[in-house]
């Protein structure tokens, strides 16, 4: 079997187009819509598209809480395919926010309701952002 790679990864997941819906100490809900750059050869959102849109939304829940962080730990789990067109909704809570660490849970919706994947990140905090101001 002759695969032509160039085709299967040509593109960057195109994550610009997120509006920041709602932004809150330990919450914060962001809204997507899903393009064919996004999409893996069988016309659904990529995997790794739906992992970044939770690991960005997980970066900006640390920086909600005061924090600088990096991810130390993720698992995602994949629930329903969503295709090219798509309104997505990134929902993303604090369920542990220490002094080292933050954890948060992700909800990934389509715009009728359906879960699309549910993740938990650990973070890792790598300075918090009082301390720039120093």
């Amino acid at each position: 079997m002759d695969l032509n790679f160039d085709s299967l990864f040509n593109h960057v997941y195109d994550v610009k187009d997120c509006e920041l819906i709602t932004y809150e100490r330990g919450r914060i809900v962001l809204r997507t819509i899903v393009n064919e750059s996004c999409c893996n050869p069988y016309g659904m959102a990529h995997g790794g598209f739906l992992y970044t849109l939770c690991d960005n939304a997980a970066g900006l829940l640390g920086y909600s809480l005061g924090s600088y962080v990096v991810t130390m730990q993720s698992s995602i789990n994949y629930i329903s395919s969503v295709r090219n067109g798509e309104i997505l909704t990134i929902e993303a809570k604090a369920i542990h926010d220490g002094r080292s660490s933050k954890v948060c849970e992700l909800v990934v919706c389509n715009e009728k309701g359906t879960l699309i994947c549910k993740a938990t990140f650990t973070m890792f905090v790598v300075k918090k952002i009082e301390e720039e101001k120093q």
